[in-house]
């Protein structure tokens, strides 16, 4: 699985770093904070967190490997375009169905549909009132795999880019 970042270990020093530690923290702090107003909380905060910190990841890793990156409006460019972007400069092939970038599209996927919502909503919300996609997170995302997702796919930007 992934391992523990430390600022030694992260050589792209950018807000991603910030993001991941936001996620780690949660992750710890996720059993003294634990209660039914934080049970659907938590977990989507986390995934928010966790895809900023590899979409900040993704434009480092992009800029150091393509050298027109800079031309590129990375807030309205989709991920998968600029992962696709990033291994079509390396010519390496990417398949965006398996592995971790899948898994870190599936977050991206969850974190759009979280945009309709006003997270702070959500907090101490009832259950019966509580939309589905937080439902959703909370069962198949807990904050410990959402932030194994995110180092592994951070990890992988960080060599990759190296």
């Amino acid at each position: 699985m992934a391992q523990n970042f430390t600022s030694a270990t992260l050589e792209l020093q950018n807000p991603g770093y910030e993001y991941l530690m936001g996620v780690y923290w949660m992750k710890e702090a996720q059993v003294s904070l634990s209660s039914e107003k934080t049970r659907y909380y938590l977990p989507a905060k986390a995934l928010l967190r966790a895809c900023l910190a590899i979409d900040s990841y993704v434009n480092v890793a992009g800029s150091k490997i393509d050298p027109h990156w800079d031309t590129l409006n990375e807030e309205t460019i989709p991920i998968q375009e600029r992962l696709t972007r990033i291994y079509k400069n390396l010519n390496w092939p990417l398949d965006l169905n398996k592995g971790i970038w899948e898994d870190v599209l599936l977050l991206f996927g969850l974190r759009d549909e979280l945009g309709h919502f006003e997270l702070t909503n959500i907090y101490g919300m009832p259950e019966a009132d509580v939309p589905e996609i937080f439902k959703e997170i909370e069962r198949k995302y807990p904050i410990r795999l959402t932030h194994a997702i995110a180092e592994e796919a951070i990890q992988l930007l960080i060599n990759i880019s190296g």
